[in-house]
């Protein structure tokens, strides 16, 4: 669960102390199941100590790697930020997902034009039902879990950024001093007037915007109950980026916004686009390079497995690691030029639970996208309902428990010393795959001290969506490397 950090050992059939929850887990290859008992308070009590915030590894090899945090953990510096905000309850984390979901299905359903970065965020489909209902009552701003910090200008002033790997009508955006007048808290914002190389952008080439007059601007929007609202003015400009004190761009464009009720949404000051859109960070770094340059990677992230890791980390423009060794993997990216050309695409090619087998049905989309702005995985139809039957097959001798929200696989385990569950192994085109471990593949609803009602953190898209999405939670401790001069995606495991 988000909570909690799985420090799953596989080591055969042996019971060895779980270190991050108050529960102990293993995973036994051979049967392919996890088995989980249920911790002493002492060793509960033990374990729940925060671990020393500590960077990741510098040297040559990791001058591209910025320190990831999730917005929770007490090492991020948006921590002390959050103190001011309610942080996210489960039920907030789903109607955040609902809402990703519904701007998900507004870009990419089969047809849909691809907007300017100009553009507002389309409005969902008034038919669409999706796992969760309710109301669009707010903007999403705030959805992204994980953010870096980064330099802009020069100097470089150091401000964190969360990103994003799909465009869902926004551009890289940074809040900018002077602020809206009364919308307080003004930090963090950058301040253009402390920097010698901020520049405006002209209108031309390099405004990614319909230009109305002789000013590159936008007003950001989005949908909320069904009209549209406006929540932010930007003028689009240009100043150095500063990744590492070794990785800079020149001249990156992005918008400069004025966000009333900023600290309502997100305690980030901008968001880093990241996904193949013309204006995105990686298309700049794509053009930057030689094409016979196939060495680097556009970037890769490690999620760490809790709030209170602080091992997780982004690299942008690093060396490309081997994918070819018995931990790693890679699956082509799917090109669609027509309705789908900034996502990062790719095709399942079957789900393993507990060691059987499940071919994708022919019937449904094998596409899926991978997704760190929603938490849970959600599959078409078809692909849900086969994994779903096998895994409840599997589990025939518990109780089963009423769905939570989107989460129709649900199991009371009180008063058991331990439970057993099958392991579910995702399986794309080429080889490639990522197996889950037990926090990431089951939700603890009432904390991870209680087994009374207990998740499978998967669940159903409705039939209209084109492909299934996966969450950020099924990618935890795995390095997801997007060769995107290569046309692949690539998984190293157990890199966080």
């Amino acid at each position: 669960m988000a909570q909690a950090v799985l420090c799953v050992i596989f080591f055969g059939l042996v019971l060895l102390p779980h270190l991050c929850t108050s529960y102990q887990a293993s995973y036994n290859p051979g049967s392919r199941r996890f088995i989980i008992q249920s911790s002493s308070n002492d060793e509960s009590q033990a374990s729940t100590s925060m671990p020393a915030c500590s960077s990741i590894p510098s040297g040559p090899a990791n001058e591209n790697r910025l320190p990831l945090m999730h917005r929770d953990s007490p090492c991020s510096p948006l921590a002390s930020a959050g103190k001011k905000n309610r942080q996210a309850s489960s039920t907030d984390v789903f109607e955040r997902d609902v809402q990703r979901l519904r701007t998900i299905f507004a870009v990419a359903r089969p047809g849909k034009a691809d907007a300017s970065a100009a553009a507002p965020t389309p409005a969902p489909a008034s038919g669409v039902t999706l796992p969760i209902t309710g109301t669009d009552n707010s903007p999403v701003l705030g959805s992204l879990d994980y953010s870096v910090t980064v330099g802009f200008g020069t100097p470089a002033q150091k401000l964190s950024m969360d990103f994003d790997t799909l465009r869902l009508g926004r551009v890289s955006t940074l809040r900018c001093k002077p602020c809206r007048a009364g919308a307080a808290p003004c930090d963090p914002a950058f301040d253009p007037s402390m920097s010698s190389s901020f520049a405006g952008v002209a209108c031309g080439p390099e405004c990614p915007s319909v230009c109305h007059g002789s000013a590159c601007s936008l007003n950001m929007t989005f949908w909320t109950n069904h009209s549209m609202l406006v929540v932010a003015n930007g003028t689009y400009v240009k100043d150095t980026l500063t990744l590492s004190p070794s990785a800079t761009v020149d001249n990156f464009v992005l918008a400069c916004i004025d966000v009333d009720r900023f600290h309502l949404f997100t305690r980030s000051s901008g968001l880093l686009d990241l996904s193949r859109s013309s204006f995105s960070l990686v298309s700049r770094l794509a053009t930057s390079t030689s094409p016979a340059d196939n060495t680097t990677a556009a970037f890769s992230y490690c999620l760490p497995a809790s709030p209170a890791s602080s091992r997780g980390f982004l690299s942008i423009g690093g060396a490309l690691p081997d994918l070819s060794g018995g931990d790693a993997g890679s699956t082509p990216l799917v090109d669609n030029t027509v309705y789908y050309k900034n996502d990062y695409l790719v095709k399942l090619s079957g789900i393993n639970v507990g060691g059987t087998d499940l071919p994708i049905p022919a019937t449904e989309s094998s596409l899926a996208a991978l997704e760190v702005g929603a938490s849970f995985t959600f599959f078409v139809p078809g692909i849900y309902g086969a994994l779903r039957d096998e895994f409840r097959k599997q589990m025939t001798k518990y109780k089963m428990a009423p769905p939570y929200r989107g989460l129709d696989t649900c199991y009371n385990f009180t008063g058991l010393p331990g439970f057993e569950v099958p392991g579910i192994i995702l399986e794309f085109e080429g080889g490639a795959t990522l197996q889950p471990d037990m926090d990431q593949m089951m939700y603890f609803v009432d904390g991870d001290d209680s087994f009374n009602y207990v998740c499978l953190a998967f669940g159903a898209l409705p039939g209209q969506f084109p492909y299934s999405v996966i969450g950020n939670r099924a990618q935890q401790t795995v390095e997801v490397v997007y060769d995107v001069r290569g046309g692949k995606v690539g998984f190293i495991h157990g890199s966080c």
